[in-house]
């Protein structure tokens, strides 16, 4: 023992060395025989001893014994007993610079803990969660597990039904601890204050995009007769208060979210309205009039927030429009078409389409309250799937072998989260309304999306989806066939495993930085060069009329669960001969998207 060091403990003070503790541990952590932890812990012991080393510390040794265990080919050993953290010259780089993608981002104190914070979930995740061919997966860029970092502790993204708040004040949940009760609002104003604070607050439990459904229905009762001036204030207030968040917070989140609708929709019809002060009072269906105001104060309001703020910093407002959308719409702003033609910042969802409307007003009717979303996304790289497989049989053959390391990978993330609530480590989600959990498990997805369609397709048929028939024909079928897996997936494991739109520009960019790299022969024969398209979307510069597009579009559509965005170009319009309000309406009566947004 007089050969041994004195070891330096992080509690301050200093032990002798004694081998027994390291033997304890390496049984403790790795599950080794004891013969073999026994033999790794005489390794160490000579291995320190022959060296001279004079002084050591708890992480010294952990590093000693996980040389070891690779040299003695224990791999697996190594990874259950490794430190997570990041080199002391990489955290000094965040400390004085930022990470690497902070260029042009305000740095403080909370994001520098932040992205440090970040680096070791993700390290977990990679050495603890993932399988060997389940992270490889991930590092190589086969698949793109988005936001790994979040990966053991918040769901995704969720639509909150803001009846919740508007019933029981905020916060909503009565066994919280820490936190000063609001009772339910008492105006529009204070209203919009609490649905904020509550976005506020949840984003500490989430790490995606938050909002609310049918906003403008289930605020109609609290207009009481508010000049139109008054509300259009009021809004801006919400939208001004929403767009400090990330200031208040203290590092970047997400957009909010606005779903808003043209009226009262039947499937709402008859649902108690619940008004100032948390009181029902009627139904939702005699506020028609509120609610058109309110929309109309939602679209002013966004106008003119759109003028003094970075468009990418707004709520995201999206409009539900049914077939009476045109006729409601003119009555209500009739300066409506020119103020869309300016600011260009609403997002037009097919309420017409009977997947979206039947599935959701099933939920609402079924539920007290309806809160949904998705847990976690996993995007899947279509073109170098294509680059290794060379035909279209060993194409699906690969799709389907990624999608079902997909799912195992989703199933864990369901497990973990059901895992953080039974816990209490996500005390919002955790909560209990009504004698009913807020967070419903069985009501969140776990997503599937795609990256480069259109590449695949090229690489495989040497067209792109907009070229040839038969390439819109294979992209159908990939979709089908990764909607059908998706569904035999969700009935083996009983979870809701879908396929989304992707919505990762950091998988688009890694996957088309690595296939570069990896497949440059491959890549260059069919993207010259540029970033893969997004989802389902064509080629950037498909030559393609635009109605025919959009019927393409309209196909692949009706496989994303969620809907997906066309993007459509004023140029478009103009050279078809068509302005905004003649293309909606052929949206509403006759194409099959789910989702467009108008771009200059």
């Amino acid at each position: 023992m007089d050969l041994l060091p004195k070891v330096f403990r992080t509690e301050g003070n200093i032990a002798e060395f004694d081998p027994t503790k390291i033997f304890e541990s390496i049984l403790k952590e790795t599950g080794m025989k004891e013969t073999e932890a026994k033999k790794i812990t005489e390794l160490v012991v000579r291995r320190i001893i022959s060296s001279g080393i004079k002084f050591l510390s708890g992480p010294h040794i952990r590093e000693i014994v996980c040389s070891i265990l690779s040299e003695q080919h224990f791999e697996s050993e190594r990874k259950l007993y490794t430190r997570i953290g990041m080199p002391l010259m990489d955290y000094e780089t965040i400390l004085e610079k930022g990470p690497i993608d902070s260029l042009n981002k305000q740095i403080n104190p909370e994001k520098i803990h932040h992205w440090a914070g970040n680096q070791i979930a993700e390290e977990y995740a990679h050495l603890r969660i993932l399988k060997d061919e389940e992270s490889k997966a991930h590092l190589s860029g086969d698949i793109h597990i988005n936001d790994l970092n979040y990966f053991v502790l918040r769901p995704f993204s969720q639509i909150w039904d803001a009846r919740i708040i508007l019933k029981y004040g905020f916060p909503p949940l009565k066994n919280l601890k820490g936190y000063y009760f609001n009772k339910p609002a008492k105006d529009l104003n204070s209203a919009l204050s609490q649905l904020n604070k509550w976005i506020g607050i949840i984003q500490n439990e989430f790490y995606g995009t938050q909002g609310f459904y049918f906003f403008n229905n289930f605020l109609a009762p609290y207009l009481q007769d508010l000049p139109e001036e008054i509300i259009i204030r009021i809004i801006q207030n919400y939208i001004y208060e929403n767009n400090q968040m990330p200031l208040t917070i203290g590092r970047e989140i997400k957009q909010a979210s606005v779903y808003t609708s043209n009226s009262i929709f039947n499937g709402i019809f008859e649902i108690p309205a619940i008004g100032p002060y948390g009181n029902i009072k009627n139904v939702y269906g005699n506020y028609q009039k509120e609610s058109k105001l309110l929309l109309k104060a939602l679209i002013v309001a966004f106008k003119n927030a759109y003028k003094n703020y970075h468009p990418n910093s707004l709520p995201k407002h999206y409009i539900l429009m049914d077939n009476k959308f045109i006729d409601i719409i003119e009555e209500i702003y009739p300066n409506f078409w020119n103020e869309i033609d300016l600011i260009c910042s609403s997002y037009f969802m097919n309420y017409n389409l009977d997947s979206y409307r039947n599935k959701n007003f099933k939920s609402i009717l079924n539920e007290k309250y309806h809160n949904f979303g998705i847990l976690q996304n996993i995007s899947l790289n279509l073109p170098r799937y294509a680059f290794i497989s060379r035909n279209e049989d060993n194409f699906f053959e690969l799709l389907h072998s990624y999608l079902n390391l997909c799912s195992n990978i989703l199933i864990k993330k369901y497990e973990i989260i059901k895992k953080r609530i039974d816990s209490n480590k996500l005390p919002l989600c955790s909560g209990i309304i009504d004698d009913d959990q807020l967070f419903k498990l069985e009501n969140q997805g776990i997503s599937i999306s795609i990256v480069g369609l259109n590449e695949a397709v090229k690489f495989l048929t040497n067209y792109h989806l907009h070229e040839h028939l038969e390439a819109a024909k294979f992209g159908n079928k990939v979709l089908y066939k990764i909607n059908k897996l998706c569904s035999e997936l969700s009935g083996k494991y009983h979870k809701l495993i879908i396929l989304s739109e992707n919505i990762s520009e950091t998988a688009i960019n890694r996957f088309t930085k690595l296939d570069l790299k990896q497949f440059p022969m491959q890549f260059k024969a069919i993207s010259n060069n540029q970033k893969y398209t997004n989802s389902v979307h064509f080629h950037k510069n498909a030559q393609i009329d635009l109605l025919e597009r959009i019927k393409i579009q309209g196909d692949f559509h009706k496989f994303i669960h969620y809907g997906a965005i066309s993007y459509i170009s004023f140029n478009d319009l103009k050279r078809n001969d068509m302005n905004i309000r003649d293309f909606i309406r052929k949206m509403i009566e006759e194409l099959r998207i789910s989702s467009l947004k108008f771009y200059s």
